[in-house]
């Protein structure tokens, strides 16, 4: 990857949405770094901060398409770039790998971004190898869904196919929550398309891999704890997961079997599996780490910096994967909707060494809006611990010492999985 006609003989990399410590981690690791945002999708101060960063700094309109692929082309070409990646968000992979694949850059072809990235061609592919077998049927319109439900047969699970996060995924359990469905996708104004899948029950499980060369290690596997329906908010993670051998080892076959059909060649990949009395199911899948800060709860207990290992890969030195030594946990808060007063007890209830993060969205005279998806949860705490049992009651300890006062009542979170706004 040395580059040529440049003082600067790292090698060069155009990172298409890279977070701030992506570029510093794959600078880290002896590569020339250049970065392209959407102005859009971070804040000014965050997008100032990676081009501080950023050998070189480019914004682009990542909604259109051909303005984007131009621009990958274009930087690509002007600073001799011998990789283009994407790491970020999925709705903007595809046309990046694209572009990549022209310039004879890429890590990955794009068809294996888009089976990832597409939940409906996913689908379609598993069916075709005889994995993971799940009924399901896309509805191209919102006016198409209810049809679609009904064939699939309730309950069934809806899900926007172009939207991400959780947002707008259903539990459509009879005709009568037409009118609820149709007000949530109003909230996102969302048309479609979608996709409507029968309903899996089962514990929830999310699997990290890192690939290399179309070998897929599987890093750990996080249990995934979920609000009550009809919506399917993420409420906590739990890392490693507490499961069988044999349970484990049936949902990392899956996954790196899924990946090796889609044809995934390098990277990190989140794949979220439900474990069905017929055994594993693939829920989804993408090209990404893991949200929710599952990164770090994988650092916690293991060790591994599973980001930093992602460019030491990519520079031809794979970090080796070491066994978890203890448990960690991430926990989100949700409070009742109302005006917040006053919060009280953030200071002392961060004091603790366990306490890894501890962060509330709310400020005083803030208005806490109902949680209806990952991006409108109110905060999160990391507690790490050297079980579960452990990890689990030092997060109890953090909850039972925050109090916010919404409307004139003192409350506290306990997760959508308790009654939430239990007053104090």
């Amino acid at each position: 990857m040395t580059a040529t006609g440049h003082a600067d003989e790292r090698p060069r990399l155009l990172m298409v949405m890279p977070y701030r410590q992506f570029v510093q981690k794959a600078q880290a690791q002896g590569f020339w770094v250049g970065a392209i945002w959407d102005a859009r999708l971070e804040s000014p101060a965050y997008l100032d901060d990676v081009r501080e960063l950023a050998d070189v700094f480019v914004l682009a309109d990542f909604q259109d398409k051909e303005l984007l692929r131009r621009t990958i082309r274009d930087v690509a070409r002007e600073h001799n770039a011998s990789v283009v990646y994407h790491i970020g968000q999925e709705e903007s992979m595809v046309t990046a790998y694209e572009a990549a694949e022209e310039l004879n850059a890429e890590l990955n072809p794009s068809a294996a971004i888009r089976f990832l990235a597409d939940k409906h061609a996913m689908r379609g592919l598993l069916a075709e190898r005889g994995l993971s077998p799940v009924s399901f049927e896309a509805a191209q319109t919102r006016d198409e869904v209810p049809a679609a439900v009904r064939r699939i047969g309730y309950p069934a699970v809806v899900k926007p196919s172009a939207l991400a996060g959780s947002r707008g995924v259903f539990l459509w359990r009879e005709p009568e929550d037409q009118a609820v469905w149709t007000a949530l996708v109003d909230q996102y104004g969302y048309d479609g398309p979608f996709l409507v899948e029968e309903y899996l029950v089962g514990p929830e499980y999310s699997v990290e891999t890192l690939s290399v060369d179309g070998r897929h290690q599987v890093v750990g596997i996080t249990e995934k704890l979920l609000g009550p329906p009809p919506l399917f908010v993420e409420v906590g993670h739990v890392h490693p997961a507490p499961l069988p051998r044999d349970r484990a080892q049936a949902i990392e076959e899956l996954t790196t079997d899924l990946l090796t059909a889609c044809g995934y060649r390098f990277g990190p990949a989140h794949t979220e599996i439900i474990w069905t009395r017929l055994g594993p199911r693939v829920v989804e899948s993408q090209a990404r780490l893991g949200g929710d800060r599952i990164p770090r709860l994988v650092q916690l207990a293991t060790g591994l910096d599973i980001e930093q290992a992602i460019f030491a890969g990519m520079a031809g030195t794979p970090a080796a994967l070491p066994a978890p030594t203890a448990s960690a946990t991430v926990r989100f808060f949700t409070f009742p909707p109302g005006r917040v007063d006053e919060i009280r007890g953030l200071e002392a209830a961060a004091l603790p060494g366990y306490v890894d993060e501890l962060k509330i969205r709310l400020r005083p005279g803030d208005t806490a809006s109902e949680v209806r998806d990952s991006k409108s949860r109110h905060g999160h705490v990391i507690v790490s611990g050297a079980s579960p049992e452990e990890a689990l009651a030092r997060y109890e300890e953090v909850v039972a010492a925050i109090e916010v006062v919404i409307d004139g009542v003192p409350v506290r979170s306990l997760g959508l999985t308790e009654p939430v706004g239990t007053p104090v």
